[in-house]
């Protein structure tokens, strides 16, 4: 049942999984740095930095503490309905927080729907190119959200 799914057409990916919780729930733990420091990154890339202004618009800078140091990302928010909808445009910072253009922009969209008290998350990510999102796989994404995910269920589990 909590098994990840995904699905590549080109340059867009759509991942799911189901939660055993309630889309509110799973919806505001993506919201509040307080929980995301919980399980937001892998067991061996926590965060370290997290800075959100969670509003459509607003801004999400955070930072993952990886053995060479750490990795940063920026995300503006496009859309933002709770508890169904989070979309942001998503960067990669380079070591001055900087917007690093080796590494393409990625719009991922996050949708909650619940049924029967369990949440299904629908991730879809959209890269410029299919090449721009083969880059993104082979570098680890797919297997990096699994981790998460995996991290974020239990985080839910410690907080119903």
């Amino acid at each position: 049942m909590n098994k990840l799914t995904t699905e590549q057409k080109g340059n867009v990916i759509t991942v799911s999984r189901i939660f055993d919780a309630p889309r509110e729930l799973v919806f505001d733990v993506h919201a509040d740095c307080n929980h995301l420091v919980k399980w937001f990154g892998g067991d061996t890339w926590p965060l370290s930095k997290c800075e959100m202004d969670f509003r459509e618009g607003g801004r999400w800078h955070y930072c993952f503490k990886m053995p060479e140091g750490n990795s940063c990302a920026l995300a503006v928010f496009k859309k933002i309905k709770r508890p169904e909808t989070i979309v942001y445009l998503e960067h990669f910072l380079d070591e001055n927080g900087e917007i690093n253009k080796e590494f393409p922009a990625g719009l991922l969209s996050y949708e909650f729907s619940e049924t029967d008290g369990k949440t299904q998350i629908k991730s879809r990510w959209e890269y410029p190119s299919k090449e721009d999102m083969d880059m993104m796989l082979e570098m680890g994404a797919v297997d990096g959200l699994t981790e998460v995910w995996e991290r974020l269920d239990k985080h839910l589990a410690n907080i119903q």
